[in-house]
């Protein structure tokens, strides 16, 4: 593959409006409209743990069934997507395996997440801390496309770009984004900050521009590895100063994307960055 433009877009939070629950273990407390990648900084040694899993199936378990029957047997399903410092698939995999948590601190998050958000668009997993040993949070989330998304990708491909997904979310999920138009080939899932950054470096091999278009700390090397980097504060994720200083472009809603990118040659970062 190879041409003048590539455009790779994160999705939750980016061309998603996510909505977010995560069931606190250790407090058995629900929290809503969580920010995943803020609970996974709290502290180094935290990682996101995805199971290549439909969601129906895990709602499907007994509630009270340890969580290590999502891991026995499934290991290969088992995927890090996301962490603060170096977590290994097989790290991950012993905590899930020795965790005293039950399905149902899952299915609570799951059973939130379905309520408030049709279609097919939806993920679960946990975050498990390294250094104590233990799922720290059962996480799930769900999304709808922003406004203006499917137009946005419409003008982007009508300026002949080729546009890719990289994600850290499943196989799975982004399978329900097919009817965006988007080849399932150029959909990259389970990709974790350095993947996307690879993920961006190759691109750069086979076209003349590649943009990254993200809105979380897990895209800031693929931000600064892009011809143009361009952050969307549209989910109001509270973007940290590393996270403003790795992008060029900052804009309020997918639906500038296509006219920033026209102009990306002589536009004044500053101009875009919200007031």
């Amino acid at each position: 593959m190879s041409g003048d433009l590539a455009v790779v877009m994160d999705v939750a939070g980016t061309i998603m409006r996510m909505y977010r629950v995560a069931k606190d273990i250790s407090r058995d407390v629900i929290l809503e409209r969580v920010v995943t990648w803020e609970l996974i900084m709290e502290k180094s040694g935290r990682a996101l743990v995805v199971p290549q899993m439909d969601p129906d199936m895990i709602i499907s378990l007994h509630p009270e069934e340890p969580v290590r029957v999502l891991a026995t047997g499934r290991e290969e399903c088992i995927k890090v997507s996301c962490s603060s410092g170096r977590v290994s698939a097989d790290e991950a995999l012993e905590i899930l395996k020795r965790s005293p948590a039950r399905m149902r601190d899952l299915q609570e998050a799951c059973a939130m997440v379905k309520a408030k958000c049709a279609g097919g668009y939806h993920t679960a997993g946990f975050i498990i801390d390294r250094d104590l040993g233990k799922i720290v949070y059962a996480i799930s989330t769900g999304g709808i496309p922003f406004p203006g998304l499917e137009e946005a990708l419409l003008d982007l491909e009508s300026m002949g770009a080729d546009i890719y997904l990289a994600s850290g979310d499943s196989r799975r999920s982004l399978s329900s984004l097919v009817d965006l138009g988007i080849e399932p080939s150029r959909m990259n899932p389970v990709a974790n900050p350095q993947r996307k950054e690879e993920i961006v470096r190759e691109l750069k091999r086979s076209y003349r521009r590649v943009v990254m278009v993200g809105d979380g700390l897990n895209d800031i090397y693929a931000l600064r590895a892009a011809d143009l980097g361009v952050l969307t504060v549209e989910q109001q994720t509270r973007p940290s100063t590393r996270l403003l200083d790795a992008a060029d472009v900052i804009i309020k809603s997918i639906s500038d994307l296509p006219g920033i990118i026209e102009r990306s040659r002589s536009i004044k970062r500053e101009e875009f960055i919200p007031a």
